[in-house]
């Protein structure tokens, strides 16, 4: 009986432990960020940059619209490490993790009811591949300091 109560307040303990180290954090979590790291490809830019405005744009807005984006941003890098570095960043917001799972069909939805249907869809990511490639993709979590 002793051991038995001896082991719940251990138990007992260390479960108020763990929620003081919880609440004692120096930040909360934020929103997760799908990080899509492109390359233009040469004498492309102006294309490229008139798709991120003509189609891009247009569809995250919806999603923006739809709840399915927090937010996105475009980063251009200026100050290149080696000639095959990265040129452009598109940061995508997401609630929490759980949107991932969703966003490839929320995204197809978007995308083909901008484009007017699957095929056309296909088509345009086909050119999009003509004009730049993705180098990499990453996660990131955003973190709210307290």
């Amino acid at each position: 009986m002793r051991k038995a109560m001896l082991g719940t307040l251990l138990v007992a303990t260390l479960l108020a432990a763990n929620a003081t180290v919880a609440r004692s954090q120096d930040y909360q979590a934020g929103p997760v960020w799908r990080l899509i790291y492109y390359r233009i490809k040469p004498g492309q830019e102006a294309a490229s940059w008139k798709d991120f405005r003509e189609n891009a744009k247009p569809i995250f807005e919806q999603a923006k619209k739809e709840g399915v984006f927090l937010d996105y941003k475009i980063f251009q890098n200026p100050l290149k490490d080696r000639p095959d570095d990265w040129d452009v960043l598109l940061a995508i917001a997401l609630p929490n993790y759980a949107m991932l799972d969703q966003l490839e069909a929320k995204a197809a939805a978007l995308y083909n009811k901008h484009y007017g249907s699957p095929a056309a869809a296909a088509a345009a990511a086909r050119k999009r591949g003509e004009l730049r490639e993705v180098i990499t993709m990453r996660l990131a979590r955003e973190v709210l300091l307290k």
